[in-house]
């Protein structure tokens, strides 16, 4: 039988590319370089100790990590911060399978092991080394990538540095951004705090009293709390708690809460009043000794103007130790702290909206 060599023409040609390209690629990974070290870093505006415990403990990396928000199962194994502790994790698709070890610790510098078991698998070591110049602390990711023949011919046709640091550059963003929220800023002389709080429900006693009365009201009140508890009618999950919705300087009063934390299913007795505040941002200040709470409050106020972002009422002082339980004032313990949201826009001026011109004055 006669085979139609117009018809396999085609075939050889495909052939042939396949054969050169393969030897092409053959070839390059004979050249091309197989080790690869890629250098990101960042100046934090946070003191040393706290940027090295934020990298030193796995337990921090889903707070900053490039792949924290992976879908993958995540195991810790030995103990977190000190040499031998591991980091695993386990997913689908490009996350694949693997581990990290935190090889060894000196004051300026972190060692890890990075094994890749799957989609291939690979060992690499990655490191960071930390400097620091007052409050300021740089930081230096390297990472080390070996390349086995012939994969290492493909690369050269790829920018590695910027393909694979874009991540590594992603990650030091975000190790910034948490250890600079971390650090207090001095308003008036109180540090301030920023952290998010989740979703909490109060159950107590809200009334408008006069600002001299106040200290009367809450310990009144507090008592009715405490004897509550001790009857297990209620069950507290916090310490006990003012909530201030206005202060009123001019009028000299005050519309406040003496509550307690309680769980979002907790049943109350039907004397006690049940306060719902919405999860977010929070700003606190702590104070020892006898508060103030006008001064606290207007620190945490010019921090947020700084912000750009507004209080959200109630003002919530949590009596963290206080008379009766400590009779000694110098061993008080308050915590002050608002939530806080963004500005509302400002409203639309309807008539320009409408082409219409305000009359000349």
């Amino acid at each position: 039988m006669r085979v139609n060599t117009g018809i396999l023409k085609p075939f050889r040609w495909i052939l042939y590319l396949l054969l050169t390209t393969g030897a092409s690629w053959a070839l390059a990974g004979v050249f091309a370089r197989k080790d690869y070290l890629l250098v990101r870093q960042t100046t934090i505006a946070a003191p040393l100790d706290l940027v090295y415990d934020q990298v030193r403990y796995f337990r921090n990396f889903r707070v900053w990590s490039p792949w924290a928000d992976m879908e993958a199962t995540v195991t810790l194994e030995g103990e977190d911060g000190s040499p031998g502790a591991v980091y695993a994790w386990e997913g689908e698709g490009d996350v694949g399978q693997g581990r990290q070890v935190l090889k060894a610790l000196s004051p300026r510098r972190i060692d890890f092991e990075v094994t890749t078991e799957k989609p291939y698998r690979s060992t690499s070591p990655t490191w960071f080394i930390f400097d620091t110049d007052g409050e300021l602390t740089t930081v230096k990711w390297f990472f080390h990538i070996h390349i086995a023949y012939p994969w290492n011919g493909l690369a050269m046709f790829t920018d590695v540095d910027a393909g694979v640091g874009k991540d590594f550059s992603r990650g030091l963003e975000n190790l910034k951004r948490h250890c600079e929220i971390m650090v207090p800023r001095m308003y008036d002389g109180y540090a301030v705090y920023e952290e998010a709080l989740q979703e909490q429900h109060f159950a107590g006693i809200r009334r408008t009293v006069p600002l001299e009365q106040v200290s009367s009201f809450l310990s009144e009140h507090f008592e009715t709390l405490d004897r509550l508890a001790k009857r297990r009618r209620l069950v507290p999950l916090g310490p006990k708690t003012a909530l201030f919705w206005a202060i009123d300087s001019l009028n000299r009063q005050a519309d406040v809460a003496a509550v307690v934390l309680v769980s979002s299913d907790q049943k109350v007795p039907s004397s006690l009043q049940v306060f719902r505040l919405e999860g977010g941002v929070s700003c606190r200040i702590e104070q020892h000794a006898r508060p103030d709470l006008n001064a606290a409050r207007q620190a945490i106020i010019r921090y947020l103007d700084e912000k750009g972002r507004v209080p959200l009422p109630p003002l919530q002082v949590e009596y963290i130790a206080y008379l009766p339980e400590e009779p000694d004032t110098a061993q008080w313990v308050t915590y002050i702290r608002y939530r806080s949201a963004a500005p509302p826009p400002e409203p639309v001026d309807t008539l320009k909206e409408d082409g219409v011109e305000e009359e000349p004055k």
